[in-house]
């Protein structure tokens, strides 16, 4: 009703707040484009951002430059831009991370082989070729190639410099190398690390495609259900943390992020992990409730939050009550014995009295 009305301030309040919802929301870009080329080939990279982010194309976080790329950019009529850069011949200088607004952190990696027939390719899941597994969950890795196909090629994997094979199939981690996939049934942190696939068409000659890159571990942060405590006792709670590259650890009650307090302190766990342990000096009943830990790597960007760990507080006299009931209990089980004893007695008493002996 009111945006019908075309005059003065209230249409401009229309036409801001028709406005001001698209501004605020805002996708992440998108990107098409070759992951690998070969030198002197020609490549292009495409992003398709929101027409309200700023365009500002860059590599390993430098901005680009037109010496070395040709950068076009056109606006959609869903209110997005299509920006484009292209390169007629690649060079070993155009490897690296591209992304076009500095607004968002995934980017679009671009490998420039040299000399190489074949172009080996690995399954990353984001920039920087990484490739991120979750704690004690399968993960499988692979390669593919792009180049003369040859029945003969075969393929090899490496952890560092080590080759990785397949093991015994009753292990509970259990790798399973399978040409050129490795799976790995229960990732933890001891597999994360640089892998390398290579690829061969001879037994003793040096391999034709090499593909490194690094496997990570997600955060993932575990406490206990539920605890319990008696009110104005020290408590420590520790959060159980893995990851690759070891994670950062913060603590929640309810939804409140804890900071270091006279009531709230830190220290490092087990693990050596900073913040991993939270320490009440006195709890009170105002502690009860939901308590989390979580937070993020280097390479993870995304948080990651543990489950609930509720904590319970009993009243610090709590275990002298039962105490105290006991000995009511046997105080009062003796009042009764003893009245009872006593009438007991007086009867026998006065029945001996009132007695008559046999000659009578």
């Amino acid at each position: 009703m009111i945006c019908m009305n075309t005059h003065g301030v209230i249409a401009l309040l229309c036409a801001l707040f028709a406005f001001v919802p698209s501004l605020i929301v805002a996708d992440e870009p998108s990107y098409e484009g070759n992951n690998t080329v070969k030198e002197g080939s020609p490549f292009k990279i495409t992003c398709r951002v929101s027409a309200f982010q700023f365009i500002k194309w860059q590599k390993d976080s430098h901005n680009l430059s037109d010496e070395h790329y040709n950068i076009s950019t056109d606006k959609t009529g869903d209110n997005m831009f299509v920006s484009t850069i292209s390169v007629n011949s690649a060079a070993s200088l155009h490897s690296g991370s591209y992304r076009c607004t500095t607004q968002y952190n995934n980017v679009h990696v671009l490998e420039v082989v040299t000399g190489a027939d074949v172009i080996i390719r690995a399954n990353y899941d984001f920039g920087d070729a990484y490739k991120a597994g979750e704690y004690k969950q399968p993960l499988t890795l692979s390669c593919t190639y792009e180049g003369p196909q040859d029945s003969k090629y075969y393929w090899k994997w490496y952890k560092g410099d080590k080759q990785i094979v397949t093991d015994d199939a009753d292990n509970t981690h259990h790798v399973t190398v399978s040409g050129n996939t490795v799976e790995i049934k229960r990732f933890n942190e001891n597999d994360a690390g640089e892998y390398t696939c290579k690829l061969f068409n001879s037994v003793n000659g040096p391999p034709v495609g090499t593909k490194p890159f690094k496997v990570v571990l997600k955060p993932y942060y575990k406490l206990p259900k539920t605890a319990t405590f008696i009110e104005g006792e020290k408590v420590e709670l520790e959060c159980i943390v893995y990851g690759v590259p070891t994670p950062d650890v913060s603590w929640k009650f309810e939804n409140t992020t804890l900071v270091p307090s006279p009531h709230v302190q830190f220290a490092p766990n087990k693990k050596n992990i900073t913040n991993g342990i939270l320490i009440l000096k006195s709890i009170t009943m105002n502690d009860r409730g939901n308590f989390y830990c979580g937070g993020k790597s280097s390479v993870i960007a995304e948080h990651v939050s543990s489950s609930a760990l509720y904590v319970r507080i009993k009243d610090r006299m709590a275990a002298l009550w039962p105490f105290l009931g006991i000995c009511a209990e046997v105080i009062i089980l003796c009042l009764i014995i003893f009245i009872y004893e006593k009438k007991r007695n007086k009867a026998e008493f006065e029945e001996s009295d009132t007695d008559q002996g046999p000659e009578t």
